[in-house]
């Protein structure tokens, strides 16, 4: 049903494209002209890139309320559900990471969010979303190896108005909005705004027989804005949000009947966030060039506690509390001359400090399943018998990482070259990054020795780990394009450009390396040495990308249409692996993997009325060279996962949709609109060795509303089909795990706009 659906949404849809329309009636009479500037693209949709620009009118027709809901609107972009607020992992054309370290990187009125920890926040007062898809190293620099994400909030220089909405339903679902903007002269601009929000949770704990994912969420944000002179704007913008939930809502999946059963495990896990964020910019325009100064800072504090067998069991859990500290400042300098040549010249540094306390405990369970018998196992070779008398086995640790570099970056653009219309565009930046890890855990056992009836003693077996270890990035990102343009909205380009992903190191090894030093800690064993450097370090990502692609404008400008042909060669390919011992995760180096594919938009002005589009993307990412050491009936094996493909992101993306506007003049109501999407989601593999996967789903979403003068009804649903699909998978202990997509969800929503 869903696939004959699929085909008959496409088959209406062909060759009427989704593009978000500069003329749209919503947007005129909501929000009027919005100020949107970056100081390093000038024009995004007319640039030699992939891209999708989202306007103020689709972002809340795609009822787009967080970044995660960017997935399947956006050509070859997705982002699994991990669970919690935790982590939005962003995977764009078939990469990402799904552990630490970031794919993507975040800009929010063009102030970088440096972890994608802070990435899954409410979003409100969007003025414009901007995805680029494919490495910008050259002008972004770091940890945007597969694109950029760009946000704008509205301006109150350019917006006036008290903005205020309710939004109810199923599940418990509340949430309130509200934000006001105005002028305080005609130089300076104000607005304040703020957010509350809660739902009851869509999984039930058996063990407890309670919802485990309730949520509450709240947030604020202040923004001033001053035009001293007609050459120079300030802005200073403050923003706090805060969300507390129940988290990772993962049942046991069972191979042989393919089902997944509810949440059922003892002890109780949550996510706390605080986010903190803080930026003053500048821009100041000389006769032939522009200025642009920002100086950002973020701080986020968030606690986990986490079940990590996720079973009736005590086996073991994990508490991780983590307080961050980051400041970036970026100048940049671009030419604003209208000529055939452009350029920019950028510098960067920044400063980060994330301090980790990340305890972890070994319950009764765990002592005797997977601790004691080691103890047994070594006993038996020499005749004993070996017992931890521990209740618990407490392993805490703390880990200070610091992280700080600096760039400097240019990109010209020579245009009409040989021929009116064709353009080159250089780049390149040189980045220099210094990581360095201090880290502190220690934990000890308790071990009776018996050789028959006899008690021999009982020895204490200690372990710490206790140093720093450091290293340094140095990389060099070029980038090149050509442009032929035969008028404004009609080109073809080619491009190659280099990214990379930062390296660093996985302190969740070094809990498993002093349990692995206590089990060898005994009378007659060798000390042990422990490089805990070289265990814990991961190295950087890299990767060349080739693209191609075509943008048209057809029927008076509208029907707009973009095709996007890429080859992806990486090296390095980070991965999140699940340790030997069960008890945790890590980033690790894959060799090489290739993805290659397309992407296609379009979008048709059908009538005054109506627009509708579509978006496709295709990602084949498969493993180039990578063999891997697993545990096979209990031996290593070294396994060879080449021609595999690379998990968690999807093969295909697809979106079709249509949105009807009506005006009316001396009615009853000011205005009638609606708005339907699909959303297809293809397969996923969830494992290096492709063994389980999500088969392809599809996601139907709707809205519809009136407006009277000032106030709005609206009612909504999302997966109005009810579609019954894995969001996210993950393993402990041998055990495997899924978590279920969220359900139908419906509602109503009353909004003012004065």
């Amino acid at each position: 049903m869903k696939k004959i659906l699929f085909s008959v949404l496409a088959l209406a849809c062909i060759g009427i494209p989704a593009y978000a329309l500069e003329n749209d009636s919503l947007k005129t009479i909501r929000l009027g002209q919005v100020d949107v500037y970056s100081p390093k693209e000038t024009n995004l949709q007319n640039a030699p890139v992939s891209s999708t620009t989202l306007g103020a009118d689709k972002i809340n027709q795609s009822q787009i309320f967080s970044i995660r809901d960017i997935s399947g609107v956006v050509p070859n972009f997705f982002i699994p559900d991990y669970g919690s607020c935790m982590s939005a992992s962003p995977y764009v054309r078939g990469v990402g990471s799904r552990n630490s370290g970031q794919s993507i990187a975040l800009y929010v009125d063009n102030v970088p969010y440096p972890e994608k920890s802070a990435f899954d926040f409410e979003l409100y007062d969007l003025a414009q979303i901007e995805v680029l898809r494919g490495p910008q190293g050259t002008l972004y620099g770091r940890n945007s190896i597969g694109g950029i994400v760009n946000m704008y909030t509205l301006s109150p220089l350019n917006y006036q108005g008290v903005r205020a909405s309710v939004t109810a339903g199923n599940y418990g679902m509340m949430q309130a909005k509200a934000s006001y903007y105005t002028k305080l002269g005609e130089k300076t601009g104000f607005s304040a705004g703020g957010y509350y929000g809660k739902h009851d949770g869509f999984y039930k704990n058996d063990y407890t027989s309670k919802n485990l994912d309730a949520e509450k969420t709240a947030g604020a944000r202040v923004k001033f804005a001053w035009t001293p002179t007609q050459a120079l704007k300030l802005e200073y913008a403050t923003n706090f949000d805060y969300v507390d939930q129940g988290a990772f809502p993962y049942g046991l999946y069972n191979a042989e009947s393919r089902t997944v059963a509810n949440p059922n495990f003892n002890d109780a896990s949550s996510y706390r966030r605080k986010t903190w964020n803080n930026s003053l910019s500048s821009k100041y325009i000389f006769d032939n060039m522009t200025l642009t100064v920002s100086l950002a800072h973020q701080y986020f504090d968030d606690q986990m506690n986490l079940d990590q067998d996720f079973s009736p069991a005590s086996i073991f859990t994990l508490q991780q509390n983590q307080k961050q500290q980051m400041l970036n400042g970026e100048a940049v300098l671009k030419s604003a001359m209208k000529s055939n040549y452009s350029w920019l010249f950028g510098l960067n540094g920044f400063g980060q400090r994330l301090d980790t306390s990340a305890p972890v405990s070994f319950r009764e369970d765990g002592i005797r399943t997977i601790l004691q018998p080691v103890f047994t196992k070594i006993g038996q070779a020499s005749g004993m018998t070996m017992t931890i008398k521990n209740p618990t086995l407490d392993i805490p640790g703390t880990y200070d990482t610091k992280r700080g570099g600096g760039a400097m970056f240019h990109q010209s653009t020579f245009r009409n070259i040989l021929v009116d219309g064709l353009s080159l565009t250089v780049g390149a930046r040189l980045d220099i990054e210094k990581v360095a890890l201090d880290y502190n855990s220690s934990s000890y056992l308790d071990i009776e020795a018996k050789r028959g009836q006899i008690v021999m003693g009982t020895q204490r077996a200690t372990a710490e780990l206790i140093g720093t270890a450091d290293t340094t990035f140095v990389e060099f990102l070029p980038k090149a394009a050509l442009k032929y343009e035969w008028d404004h909205m009609n080109f073809i380009y080619g491009s190659v450009s280099r990214g990379y992903k930062t390296g660093g190191f996985n302190i969740q090894m070094i809990s498993d390396l002093v349990r692995d030093k206590l089990q060898n800690t005994r009378p007659g064993a060798p000390a042990q040495e422990t490089d805990v450097k070289h265990a814990v370090m991961y190295q950087p990502e890299h990767s060349w990308n080739y693209e191609a692609g075509i943008q048209n404008a057809f029927l008076d400008r509208k029907l707009r249409t973009s095709l996007t042909l890429f080859y992806m060669d990486i090296k390095g390919l980070q991965l999140t692996e699940f340790v030997a011992s069960g008890a945790g995760r890590m980033l690790t180096n894959a060799g090489t993997a290739v993805s290659k594919g397309l992407e296609v938009s379009a979008d048709m002005k059908i009538s005054k009325e109506l627009n509708a589009g579509l978006n496709y993307g295709y990602a084949h990412a498969s493993f180039n060279n990578y063999t891997q050491v697993e545990t096979l009936n209990g031996q290593p094996a070294e396994v060879d996962y080449s021609g595999k493909i690379v998990p968690y992101a999807p093969q295909q993306t697809a979106n079709i949709y249509l949105n009807y506007v009506k005006t009316f003049e001396n009615s009853f109501i000011s205005q009638f609109y609606g708005n339907i999407s699909y959303n297809g989601i293809g397969k996923i593999y969830w494992q290096e060795s492709n063994e389980t996967a999500q088969d392809f789903y599809s996601l139907v979403n709707a809205k519809l509303g009136v407006r009277k003068n000032a106030f709005g009804l609206e009612l909504w649903g999302k997966n109005l089909l009810n579609t019954t699909y894995n969001a996210f998978y993950f393993e402990s202990f041998g055990n495997k795990f899924f978590q279920k997509g969220k359900p139908l969800q419906f509602g109503a929503r009353l909004t003012l706009e004065i």
